[in-house]
């Protein structure tokens, strides 16, 4: 049996539909940093034309080595998100791939609109 991938940073997702209104509360709660980027609410499907269901990215930046399916069953769990999570392999990438930073074709998102909690400051981007 192979091993499971571990990490101390991970990414995840989460739609403004099934997500808990606390939200907020609930990511204090768990300390540990993270960061939100704004509801993605003006994306667009390339293949039908139609707005994709709200949605926001979002990633932990663990003290220890999680597993996927530590990481997994959290978001799932407490947040009611997808169950995919991936590991940050470039937090600055993850950063631009948030906002749409390198993505003219996209709606860009406002930096100043993303949220984050719990020594979120040590967080590097670059």
């Amino acid at each position: 049996m192979a091993k499971e991938r571990r990490s101390n940073k991970w990414a995840f997702l989460m739609y403004e539909e099934s997500v808990p209104d606390n939200y907020m509360e609930i990511f204090e709660g768990l300390h540990v940093p993270f960061v939100l980027i704004p509801w993605h609410d003006k994306d667009i499907h390339s293949e039908t034309g139609e707005i994709k269901k709200s949605h926001k990215h979002g990633a932990f930046y663990f003290d220890s080595l999680k597993s996927y399916s530590q990481v997994s069953e959290l978001v799932s769990d407490k947040l009611n998100g997808p169950a995919h999570v991936e590991v940050v392999m470039s937090p600055k990438g993850m950063f631009d791939y948030f906002t749409h930073a390198e993505n003219p074709d996209k709606t860009p998102y406002d930096i100043e609109d993303i949220e984050s909690g719990l020594d979120s400051n040590s967080i590097n981007f670059c």
